[in-house]
């Protein structure tokens, strides 16, 4: 037998022998107790270590050292050791854990558990953990069922799923502002869709919030994401006369057009609503259109007057049930008519001009929004003071070629 490792407290000392078992080395710690002689034997040298450490400990306590402590002394051991025999933990074993987390808070506000609560706030508990990626699913399909447009949830699935992508193995709960706003800002994408995919991640840390993925009493990761700044929008316009002018072309060249081109200079309706747009949505009698929004995050409808400029340019071409558009790029078969007339098309266009005749003649900035399915806002911010009354009074006269009534039966033509 090798000569012991000798471990003391000052006053009791224990030895630590090695011994072989079977061919193996094990270790036996040797100590006296209440006038008898103890032995345990262990497979490892540290775990003997430690069961020596914890031995001198009680033997201090119960031994020659306690006529040394002090009343209140005993009391705080007691009490500590019913404190921690829950956790089936030693004493000195959550007296360093302790120590070692204060340490880590030293000259902060918080508490060791402030940390814990902050800790389990963002970490909920096993069993309602998911991934990432499962999260998003279920955020998608929550949206779904709401009745949100089919173009929108796709749009939650493509963008959420690359800040999966980019962050593997991460929880909801783990990701972070800045890194984030790094990946985001990485990406080679205009201002504006940068601003669309930040609201959607913003929407996304709610309903995480919302069903307890995320604390309910505090913002989200999401909710500071860095806001881009936009460029101005250029609202180019067409004039009276432009406007007349087209008229009279697409009446000569391409007249199945022509109802087309009236709903997108009297509605402001967007390019994809005007394709959507049905000739059973146009009601003579109440003088109003009925405009599906195309707006990814929702179904919504809304209300245009049927202006009278409008339904006695459609009157002649009125048909019971179909499409207005007849054309499967009515942008190109335009694009080609004005290019003979010397008019180059504007982004935007009619719906712009429509919204700057229509302040123009009305001077309602919120209800030109309500129209046009946009902020009051962005109205006054684009539009405001761009033409006159007396220009906007000409754009509602312009002339419409009167043409005989069109068959019900519709082709949809190519450009």
């Amino acid at each position: 037998m090798s000569q012991p490792i000798v471990l003391t407290n000052g006053n009791q000392e224990i030895k630590i022998y090695t011994v072989q078992n079977r061919g193996r080395p094990v270790f036996q710690l040797s100590y006296y107790e209440g006038g008898h002689r103890e032995r345990k034997t262990f497979g490892k040298l540290s775990v003997a270590r430690r069961e020596a450490k914890l031995v001198l400990g009680r033997l201090a306590v119960n031994g020659h050292d306690a006529a040394e402590l002090s009343t209140a002394d005993m009391e705080s051991y007691v009490v500590a050791k019913k404190c921690i025999a829950p956790t089936g933990l030693p004493l000195h074993v959550c007296a360093e854990t302790f120590a070692q987390a204060h340490s880590k808070l030293a000259g902060r506000a918080a508490s060791i558990t402030d940390a814990v609560d902050f800790y389990l706030g963002f970490h909920p508990v096993a069993g309602v953990a998911k991934k990432l990626s499962e999260l998003i699913e279920d955020f998608a399909e929550g949206r779904k069922a709401m009745g949100s447009h089919p173009d929108y949830i796709a749009d939650i699935r493509r963008q959420l799923g690359r800040l999966s992508a980019a962050n593997p193995g991460r929880s909801v709960a783990g990701l972070r502002t800045a890194e984030m706003d790094r990946w985001l800002g990485s990406q080679n994408w205009h201002p504006v869709t940068k601003n669309n995919v930040r609201k959607i991640f913003i929407t996304f840390g709610n309903w995480a919030k919302a069903n307890r993925y995320l604390p309910a009493n505090r913002p989200t990761e999401f909710d500071a994401l860095m806001l881009y700044r936009e460029p101005p929008t250029k609202v180019a316009i067409y004039t009276p006369a432009e406007l007349g002018t087209m008229f009279e072309a697409i009446a000569a060249r391409r007249s199945e057009l022509l109802p087309w081109l009236a709903c997108a200079a009297y509605t402001g309706a967007r390019v994809s609503e005007i394709d959507r747009l049905c000739w059973e949505h146009l009601n003579f009698e109440r003088n109003f259109v009925e405009i599906a929004s195309s707006k990814v995050r929702t179904k919504a409808r809304r209300l245009v007057p049927l202006s009278e400029a409008l339904k006695q340019r459609l009157l002649s071409l009125k048909r019971d049930v179909g499409l207005i558009n007849v054309y499967v790029d009515p942008q190109a078969a335009l694009k080609r008519v004005a290019a003979e007339v010397g008019l180059e098309l504007k982004a935007n266009g009619f719906r712009h001009s429509y919204i700057s005749y229509r302040l123009a003649q009305i001077n309602d900035t919120a209800r030109v929004a309500l129209e046009a399915g946009n902020s009051p806002e962005v109205i006054f911010r684009h539009y405001r003071e761009l033409v006159s009354p007396e220009d906007a009074a000409l754009w509602f006269s312009v002339k419409l070629p009167t043409l005989a009534k069109p068959d019900n039966v519709v082709a949809i033509k190519s450009a």
